[in-house]
């Protein structure tokens, strides 16, 4: 995986100098590099310049609020394509808690869909695996495809494979965005407080909050997901892997010369399963450090957090006075926030002291995407989709318009690689980690300089160390049917532990891993540490 990764980012790198994506120290400012490398703006649309194709209407499932002016947006698409492409678009958008469900739902039933967002942290490894999707190989690197070989380098698609294949269209704009805590920059200066630079700090500012605010929640969280990444495990890990896409997740540990497994440990393990473990891996309760402070901050959060499906509306329209999101949001959350309180602003908190410090090798990566378009086999048209995200990828113009909408009117140019948003941009607002991100995306110029320089600073290589078992995916068909009845007994305590609503949650925790067990959890953790042994016999590591 070291060849793998260096000569991936070492492309980037080319890329980003070759695309000219200038800004603070030269880099491009973080919304650009995780995808593959590629040549976007070189790319022929050769969809566009062959024969008429016979009319489809081709069914994508994502999920978010549709945007008001996406009509629009496909009527200008549509009628760009109507003598090539000749394809409608057929947007169904599901509440993002339902999304999941709904899409598991029309797998197992066989429904016709044409291409669906899923991701590693959903159900992708798991669908995969039960054969939902269309293997994809075929369409990448290949000249039938330029805009998808232009964009998608053989190391990037290396790097995002399971089971040895392409079963989605990786979705990037960075390495990692960093995960930020955005408050209102106008009420800490009503405070009279310094600008938050610890986690001290920002309890100060929730406890302010609490005293001054009385019709505000001084933090507000999405219920499934709870405090998210706030308090997590702050150590470079260099043999030590968090295994998600079951649930519970293990964290696998590995010998020091990374060739052997040590162990796979997960929440609420008995003591006897860390015991022979390298310390500081022998402590039951190492990896979980954040959960006793989910408890302690859990009276800053709304009180029916479960429920909550949508945090940042919460915090963009003034209910709520901080909120957990990502820096490549920053721009469009001010904008959002401004436009229903006027005279309110935002700042943010990067809670990992050593991303805030700007440290070198700061941010663990498997050089993954993080979200994905996936291709069901129920669909009729499978090559019909993969033109359509050919075409996307084929030119700068392509995905400009389906990612920001219509120059112009949703957005302008600024710039080679910028963009300004209009006082229309709002009816815009597509999910485009959903569909689009690439290198190909272009950064908001609307962001200040303080978060530009935090962009910059995510786009560069020396920013990321290579994670252990990179390339490593754990395949759950052998052990399907335990991972199907212990997955909804450790989901029903997931969110109560990440909001903080159990104080017992080491005692919980316990008596939901001997449930789990009795189910098969044990098994599982057996086929993990098989598999991630012989992944590493056949040569797999850093």
């Amino acid at each position: 995986m070291k060849a793998i990764s260096k000569t991936l980012t070492s492309a980037l790198a080319l890329t980003l100098m070759a695309s000219g994506l200038a800004a603070c120290s030269g880099n491009n400012n973080g919304e650009d590099n995780n995808s593959a490398p590629n040549n976007s703006g070189s790319a022929t649309a050769t969809s566009d310049t062959g024969s008429k194709l016979d009319p489809v209407t081709l069914k994508i499932m994502l999920f978010g609020d549709r945007p008001a002016d996406l009509d629009k947006v496909i009527d200008q698409f549509e009628n760009q394509t109507e003598d090539s492409l000749n394809t409608k678009l057929d947007f169904e958008f599901n509440p993002n808690a339902d999304h999941k469900q709904k899409l598991t739902l029309k797998m197992s039933a066989g429904e016709t869909v044409d291409a669906a967002f899923d991701a590693p942290w959903m159900t992708l490894n798991q669908n995969v695996s039960l054969g939902y999707y269309q293997e994809l190989d075929k369409y990448f690197n290949n000249d039938e495809y330029p805009g998808l070989k232009a964009s998608f380098s053989e190391d990037f698609l290396n790097a995002n494979k399971i089971n040895g294949h392409i079963y989605a269209i990786p979705l990037t704009n960075a390495f990692y965005d960093i995960d930020v805590v955005y408050i209102r920059k106008d009420l800490r200066e009503k405070y009279g407080m310094d600008p938050i630079d610890s986690y001290d700090d920002l309890q100060a500012y929730l406890e302010n909050v609490m005293k001054n605010e009385k019709n505000m929640i001084p933090m507000g969280n999405k219920g499934d997901r709870g405090f998210y990444k706030m308090f997590n495990l702050e150590d470079k890990l260099t043999n030590a892997k968090l295994i998600s896409g079951t649930t519970p997740a293990f964290n696998v540990v590995l010998s020091d010369d990374g060739k052997k497994v040590l162990g796979a440990v997960t929440l609420g393990d008995s003591a006897d399963k860390f015991a022979d473990l390298p310390a500081p891996f022998n402590d039951p309760y190492y990896f979980y450090p954040q959960y006793d402070k989910y408890v302690e901050w859990n009276k800053y959060i709304q009180t029916d957090v479960l429920s909550e499906k949508d945090h940042g509306a919460l915090f963009a329209s003034g209910k709520s006075a901080a909120s957990e999101g990502t820096i490549g949001g920053a721009a469009s959350t001010r904008e959002k926030l401004k436009s229903a309180v006027p005279g309110a602003d935002i700042e943010y908190f990067i809670y990992n002291s050593h991303v805030r410090n700007m440290e070198e090798g700061a941010i663990g990566t498997d050089y993954k995407a993080w979200n994905d378009i996936v291709i069901p086999v129920t669909s009729k048209n499978i090559d019909r989709t993969m033109k359509l995200f050919d075409w996307i990828f084929s030119s700068q113009e392509n995905h400009d318009l389906i990612e920001l909408g219509i120059e112009g009117q949703h957005w302008t140019k600024d710039g080679d690689r910028y963009y300004k948003m209009t006082d229309q941009t709002s009816n815009y607002l597509f999910p485009s980690y959903e569909f689009t991100w690439s290198t190909m995306s272009r950064i908001n110029g609307n962001n200040d300089e303080a978060t530009l320089k935090v962009l910059d600073y995510q786009s560069q290589n020396s920013t990321y160390y290579l994670q252990p078992l990179s390339g490593f995916t754990f395949n759950v068909e052998p052990v399907k049917s335990e991972v199907a009845k212990i997955g909804p007994v450790g989901g029903a305590v997931d969110p109560v532990f990440k909001n903080g609503m159990d104080k017992n949650w080491k005692e919980t925790a316990a008596k939901v891993n001997k449930q789990m067990e009795a189910l098969g959890l044990e098994k599982v953790r057996q086929e993990l540490i098989k598999q991630v042994q012989a992944f590493l016999d056949a040569g797999g590591s850093n």
